[in-house]
């Protein structure tokens, strides 16, 4: 009980769908028949060298004259069929599809050559024992195919039972020995069995690392494709943390950096450099935009702030700037290096830019349009501290402005920055 369930356990196969079945089928197909041409190519070769010893062997025990025997029959039928199999299996090679009928065909052909490659080694044998008495023409073609074609079990027996059979029933006929002929069925029935076991372990090794290939480049896929899917939404994510970044830095209504933004800007900026810097910040406020508000409406004041805030971006053109929405209606502009003449007639430029939109704002107590206010401060800044400080002095600089009846730029310091 013991050996049948190792028996068992070796020749267990996994379970597997019938299409990867008919794969195993067409792949075994084409291994049989590589296997076959070489074979095919080995047997014309050595039948050609038996039949060149035979008919040497036969001139010389014949003085001189070539006398036809069975083994030179056999050996040609054999070199024969080798040819016309070879030709067979090149044919059925260029085939470029394999149908059902096709492969069939070629089945049925390799099958045939192997059949009738066994049933001759049983008639050499058969012929040998009137002089040698020995069955090694039918274990040496056995074992070969047993070792070489790799087939179901199924199969298998079906190829055994024809040279078999002839061996079975022809050898009392050719074997006059009793004990000679008991010593054959009983040997090569231990050597049958271990052909056939061998030929087991051989298919069942070959089509277990056929089916986990298979498996093997089943799972490959699913990784590929689930790396695709997982690399897919790494670049959503990443796309949705960029566009929530954005969101942290960047004024939803204005689309320019809010006060978050700036401090970032102006952090990075500082820390790019060793020593102190000069900055200049330029405090921006739409004037009496509450009466804007109040009188055209919100929607229309939403609109407003949008403008002058593309407005006053579009201004500040210089490298090192930054323009950013405060709060409410008012905004906040940083330059960096720039001295005060370029930054007198910057402001100016940035003031005379929004007045230049006429947007008309009737109940403005400084003109018919929407205007802007500006306080401008100046200063060499190493930290964030610093910059803290020119803020609140350009904070100081647009309360000034405003006073002085808004819709103008003010410095902080003036006397100090513009001489």
């Amino acid at each position: 009980m013991g050996l049948i369930m190792k028996l068992k356990s070796v020749f267990a196969m996994p379970q597997v769908s019938l299409e990867k079945q008919q794969l195993l089928k067409k792949h075994l197909l084409t291994e049989n028949m590589q296997r076959c041409k070489l074979f095919a190519k080995i047997v014309i070769l050595f039948e050609a060298i038996l039949i060149y010893m035979n008919v040497s062997s036969s001139y010389a025990l014949n003085h001189g004259h070539f006398v036809i025997n069975i083994y030179f029959v056999l050996y040609l039928i054999l070199m024969l069929m080798s040819v016309f199999m070879l030709f067979y299996i090149n044919r059925m090679e260029k085939k470029r599809i394999y149908t059902e009928s096709v492969y069939k065909r070629t089945q049925l052909g390799l099958l045939s050559f192997v059949c009738f490659f066994l049933v001759w080694g049983a008639a050499v044998t058969l012929a040998d024992q009137k002089e040698y008495g020995h069955v090694m023409a039918f274990a040496v073609n056995f074992m070969c195919v047993s070792v070489l074609f790799h087939a179901s079990n199924r199969t298998i027996l079906l190829l055994y039972i024809a040279p078999v059979t002839v061996l079975l029933f022809g050898l009392p006929i050719f074997q006059p020995s009793p004990t000679i002929l008991m010593g054959h069925y009983i040997n090569l029935t231990v050597f049958l069995f271990f052909c056939w076991l061998a030929s087991r372990m051989l298919y069942t090794s070959y089509a277990s690392n056929f089916y986990n290939k298979l498996l093997l480049t089943e799972s490959n896929e699913r990784l590929a494709m689930k790396m695709e899917e997982n690399e897919k939404i790494n670049k959503e994510l990443a796309a949705v943390n960029k566009q929530l970044k954005r969101m942290t830095i960047v004024d939803e209504l204005t689309q320019i950096p809010n006060r978050r933004g700036f401090q970032k800007y102006i952090r990075e900026a500082l820390t790019d450099v060793d020593g102190e810097r000069k900055l200049t910040i330029m405090m921006v406020d739409i004037d009496a935009f509450k009466l804007f508000n109040d009188h055209y409406g919100h929607l229309e004041g939403d609109k407003i702030l949008k403008s002058v805030a593309q407005k006053i971006q579009a201004s500040i053109h210089f490298l090192d700037s930054i323009t950013a929405r405060f709060g409410g209606e008012e905004f906040i502009a940083a330059v960096f290096d720039l001295d005060a003449k370029l930054i007198e007639q910057l402001a100016e430029s940035v003031r005379n830019a929004v007045f230049e939109m006429e947007i008309p704002h009737e109940y403005s107590p400084c003109s018919n349009r929407v205007t802007i206010s500006i306080g401008v401060a100046m200063g060499d800044v190493a930290k964030e501290e610093d910059m803290e400080q020119l803020m609140k002095d350009a904070d100081s600089a647009l309360y000034e402005s405003k006073s002085k009846g808004r819709n103008r730029v003010e410095y902080f310091n003036a006397v100090n920055l513009l001489g």
